[in-house]
């Protein structure tokens, strides 16, 4: 992988949020709540007619754009994000992110996930070797 500049973008990851992905997520990470694969559950709540995508999913879409680039995961020293929006089965997102600085060899990468209607639904930075 080459070093990377200021102002690099990293290329937009575009997919559609689907409730199998979700279902199996859900039974890798053992995570019950059925809010992540059940809508008539959803419903009950008043959150929706459709499940809610797991944080750990909507983290992971701008971090797969960054190892696009980067290749090698233990490039990366720091990741921290913050949930702005919420992301349900169907929704269309696009991950993607920019190099903002870099300084004695380390990289901090801007990174979001967006959703097709409704804007940034997560923001996030990370610190990165940038060789």
């Amino acid at each position: 992988m080459s070093p990377l500049v200021v102002g690099q973008e990293l290329p937009a990851v575009r997919l559609t949020v689907e409730l199998s992905d979700m279902k199996i997520f859900t039974l890798i990470m053992a995570d019950p709540n059925p809010i992540h694969f059940d809508p008539a559950h959803t419903a009950a709540l008043g959150m929706g007619d459709r499940p809610i995508n797991q944080g750990t999913l909507n983290m992971a879409y701008p971090l797969n754009a960054l190892l696009s680039v980067i290749g090698d995961p233990a490039r990366v020293r720091r990741f921290q994000c913050r949930f702005v929006g919420s992301v349900v089965a169907g929704d269309e997102v696009e991950a993607g992110g920019r190099v903002v600085s870099i300084e004695d060899g380390v990289a901090t990468v801007e990174l979001w996930l967006d959703k097709e209607g409704a804007g940034r639904v997560l923001t996030g930075t990370a610190s990165v070797d940038a060789v």
